[in-house]
């Protein structure tokens, strides 16, 4: 297995290490749901460095990544990102990604781990086709990923750096010192909670982690594995790439038509995802909970009077709502919100409605 750059310091707090697409990742240090009420709660950093980072930039770099991604990126203003969808020509998904637009004509696109060789090469092959310049880098290896999540993540990470975050607004970016160490700092993350993520050098991310490690003890701050992202993402219905998201998948099956721009022209997809747009997809996906306690899992079936009608995706229990929650793709009969069916766990069939998303909504501050 690969290992990330803060590797030994996941062992020196005792991580429990898995192997996730290739990579031994921190599954979880003090327990998956001990984590989980940490993010929501306080604060967790998670090493995410096991993601791919690509570099992408030069003249031609805004019309090459308007026709290899489904979003429009002529939106996106410089030190702005966006998420994104990569497909292949038959509008299933190759990944999905996070574009963040550092200058007029360079960009960093963070993809999965599990689809960095993939994507890297669909890229070198779409770039073969451009007339103007245009250049491609893997800076995998070169910069690591932290992901710092949390309601106490502004007030730790303020801290440490110069400029106030108070006016840096979801999915914008800035570059920043923290520790002495160049970094850049995105509004972005993937749990449902203010957050930030950073990219650091690789060389240098140790150092930024334990200045962030000792100094979050005063806020609560805990690393954060794996087993807690998981369960974080699902609570906001956040999809997960091999489960949610295949290239047998598009877009619009997807419930992800808000990512697609269909008026900024021809982009590679296109034409499959406009007809499917139009005619109606033969499945969908759909967000459900559980009526009785139980978890659902991936590749559950669903069942409607007793005739099959999808599978599960994600499935989970979650801790803080204490019910079982999933998504799944079904037949489109079956997607409008209350709708019932059943889930089949072990043999039994357990009933189930359509709800919607996220399953988790924060609540409101009082005035």
């Amino acid at each position: 297995m690969k290992q990330t750059s803060l590797h030994e310091a996941h062992v020196a707090r005792k991580a429990k290490i898995v192997d996730f697409a290739g990579w031994g990742m921190p599954l979880q240090y003090s327990g998956v749901l001990d984590e989980y009420h940490t993010v929501r709660t306080t604060a967790g950093l998670f090493d995410v460095s096991h993601m791919g980072r690509l570099h992408v930039e030069g003249p031609g770099v805004l019309p090459f990544l308007q026709r290899v991604t489904t979003n429009d990126v002529q939106r996106v203003e410089p030190m702005g990102s966006q998420y994104s969808m990569i497909c292949n020509p038959d509008g299933g998904v190759k990944d999905d990604i996070f574009l963040y637009r550092l200058g007029a004509e360079e960009f960093l696109l963070c993809v999965n781990a599990s689809n960095l060789d993939k994507i890297r090469s669909w890229l070198f092959q779409q770039q073969e086709e451009e007339q103007g310049s245009l250049r491609i880098e893997d800076r995998s290896e070169d910069l690591a990923q932290l992901a710092l999540q949390g309601p106490a993540s502004k007030s730790l990470l303020q801290a440490h750096v110069e400029a106030s975050l108070d006016g840096l607004k979801p999915r914008q970016c800035l570059r920043e010192t923290v520790g002495g160490v160049e970094c850049l700092i995105t509004r972005t993350g993937y749990t449902g909670e203010l957050g930030y993520e950073l990219y650091v050098p690789a060389t240098r991310v140790r150092h930024v982690w334990d200045r962030l490690m000792q100094a979050g003890e005063a806020f609560g701050l805990k690393p954060a594995g794996l087993g807690a992202r998981d369960l974080l993402r699902l609570d906001m219905g956040y999809l997960l790439y091999g489960n949610d998201l295949t290239e047998a998948i598009t877009p619009i099956e997807a419930n992800a038509k808000w990512v697609v721009s269909f008026a900024k022209g021809t982009f590679i997809g296109e034409p499959v995802l406009k007809q499917q747009l139009q005619e109606g997809p033969s499945q969908r996906l759909v967000a459900f909970e559980l009526l009785e306690k139980a978890v659902p899992r991936h590749a559950m079936k669903l069942f409607a009077r007793d005739e099959p009608i999808g599978t599960v995706t994600s499935g989970n229990l979650s801790p803080i709502l204490q019910k079982g929650i999933g998504l799944g793709y079904v037949d489109p009969a079956y997607t409008a919100a209350g709708t019932a069916f059943d889930v089949e766990i072990r043999g039994k069939r357990v009933p189930a409605r359509v709800v919607a998303l996220p399953f988790y909504k924060k609540p409101k501050p009082l005035a």
